[in-house]
């Protein structure tokens, strides 16, 4: 039988669009004829239609009698979600299925760091505590990192600065969400982090679209006599302008063509900011760090809701040399999911579980994806979850609660946030010591400011994708092997 043409494959935030129209398949088993469609929002109908066709826990959809069908397509579409659909986090349950209006899609994700416009920075905001942990009624932002040719980095920001105030207002939980994009704003950096006398103002000029090149960082370094290769890669996106711009996949293939190279002997692979993407790209990837004997071999399995699976396999078209290495570090944050998941548990079965060595935290655990339906007679479109994810070892390889470090580390508990790629950044310089084999066992995180600083948000979780996303011709492109 043919083999799954997969490359068009993505897990990303946005994805370009087309109409599709599908039946419903009702749940009702009792052998009579069903009532004809209750009197409400026709949307509502497709909607209900499409999800129970489709849906990944169709069977937990309420029956038909007990839906509103007069309600306003938001509300209606939540009220068929599962409860197993997503994380609860803090208490609130936050799904990965999800409705947006219906637009003309443009086939890419993340050419700019957000959605819409951006200042160009990322960083953690944090609610500060006194010694006992009660609030002193203001936070601090902590920059992450910066982009290129961004009204950061245009204002001087830099990764490691510590954030106080806008337009001389302290930061609090009413404001901080100012930093992602807006009009042209004050901010003021904290010099000394426990003297707030000691500041300067930097203005920023409003947000607009910044390109976002995945391929943030790399380098090599010589640690006891080896060459390591190191790769900060901030999600999976083929090119700037769309899908078909593969610029972003010719950048990495040449960074990991110079690596091969340099017969690098170790690899350090940092996906702690990457929530997702292409899974073409992040295939590739997987492709160049699997041995070569095993090029044509399953990189995962994808179930429907009706049990029937179908093989990803590596991609090696127009494959540059691949990296002959015995283990693989990967930096790791609870912010890597979806398409990073499946690089790292894609590889899992070649490496062995023992030499894919995690330094971070515990990841997302998205093992699901999702399909965009919608039809140009509504001005609504749905993303629900239709499918899991899986490596080559299919049921029994379940990472739904996140994939554990071999190294717990959290660089929020460090002292600074030296630049990436630097030697002597917190988690490289943990991962160096690792391949010396002069890490502690545990790493000391405590600092005299830890107990005093509790993150409340993570300016990447937004970008995190709601899993494996696929193409809107995937089913009628989709054979067995």
């Amino acid at each position: 039988m043919r083999k799954l043409s997969f490359y068009t494959v993505i897990i990303c935030l946005n994805f370009l669009c087309s109409s599709i129209i599908l039946v419903s398949c009702s749940d009702d088993n009792s052998g009579e004829t069903p009532d004809p469609p209750k009197e409400g929002l026709a949307i509502n109908h497709w909607i209900e239609e499409t999800m129970r066709e489709n849906y990944l826990w169709y069977s937990e959809i309420p029956q038909e009698n007990k839906l509103d069908f007069n309600a306003e397509p938001e509300t209606f579409f939540h009220s068929l979600l599962s409860l197993k659909d997503g994380k609860t986090r803090n208490g609130t349950h936050h799904y990965y299925s999800y409705i947006e209006k219906n637009k003309d899609y443009v086939p890419g994700t993340r050419t700019s760091i957000d959605s819409d416009d951006t200042y160009g920075m990322e960083f953690v905001t944090f609610n500060m505590v006194d010694k006992n942990g009660q609030p002193l009624g203001y936070y601090r932002s902590w920059v992450l990192y910066v982009l290129p040719g961004s009204p950061a980095e245009e204002a001087g920001l830099k990764r490691g600065d510590w954030l106080s105030h806008i337009n001389g207002v302290k930061l609090n939980q009413d404001n901080f969400t100012q930093l992602l994009k807006g009009p042209a704003i004050e901010l003021t950096i904290l010099l000394d982090f426990s003297d707030e006398s000691k500041t300067k103002n930097v203005a920023l000029s409003a947000s607009r679209k910044v390109e976002d090149n995945p391929l943030y960082c790399h380098t090599t370094l010589n640690v006891g006599g080896k060459k390591v290769g190191y790769l900060l890669y901030n999600h999976f996106t083929t090119g700037p302008d769309g899908f078909n711009d593969k610029a972003y996949d010719n950048e990495m293939k040449e960074i990991l063509g110079e690596f091969a190279s340099q017969n690098i002997d170790e690899f350090i692979l940092d996906l702690r900011y990457n929530g997702g993407g292409y899974v073409s790209s992040a295939t590739i990837l997987a492709s160049l760090l699997v041995n070569e004997s095993h090029k044509s071999d399953i990189f995962g399995i994808e179930t429907d809701n009706k049990g029937k699976s179908f093989n990803i396999r590596f991609n090696n078209e127009g494959e540059t040399t691949h990296l002959k290495l015995n283990r693989l570090f990967i930096l790791t944050s609870s912010s890597t999911a979806s398409a990073s998941e499946a690089v790292i548990n894609g590889l899992i079965p070649y490496y062995g579980k023992d030499n894919i060595i995690l330094i971070g935290e515990t990841t997302e655990g998205k093992n699901v994806g999702s399909l965009h339906y919608s039809d140009k007679k509504y001005e609504w479109a749905i993303q629900p979850i239709v499918m899991r994810i899986t490596n080559k070892e299919g049921a029994s390889n379940d990472y739904s609660a996140g994939l554990d470090p071999n190294y717990p580390l959290d660089e929020f508990k460090s002292d600074q946030l030296l630049p990436l790629g630097d030697p002597n950044e917190y988690m490289l310089s943990y991962a160096l010591k690792v391949i010396k084999g002069t890490a502690p066992s545990s790493r000391a995180v405590g600092s005299p400011k830890e107990g005093m600083r509790i993150p409340v948000y993570r300016s990447i979780e937004r970008h995190s994708t709601n899993g494996v996303l696929l193409p809107s011709d995937y089913l009628k492109n989709k054979v067995t092997e």
